[in-house]
């Protein structure tokens, strides 16, 4: 993404906080992402996948109901916007 420049594109519509929180340190830069802009998902670690396990009682379950499945909160590289400095 970023050799072809489309990183570059994604990111310029993420507008920068200036809450003055603590979320931004002295020269600008922000301490979670670094300003990349983006950070590793908290539900999966940056794996993409999640482990959905049976309820107790469950006897009978589809195939797709439990193992592991695609994370649903980030993107394909395991990523999701940064939650301090993107809105």
């Amino acid at each position: 993404m970023n050799e072809d420049g489309k990183l570059e594109k994604l990111v310029e519509n993420c507008e920068r906080r200036e809450d003055g929180g603590g979320s931004v340190i002295e020269n600008g830069v922000c301490e979670a992402c670094g300003d990349i802009r983006f950070v590793p998902c908290e539900t999966c670690l940056g794996s993409c996948k999640i482990y959905c396990e049976a309820e107790y009682g469950e006897l009978e379950l589809e195939e797709n109901e439990y193992g592991f499945q695609r994370c649903p909160d980030c993107n394909e590289n395991g990523l999701i916007r940064c939650p301090i400095c993107c809105d």
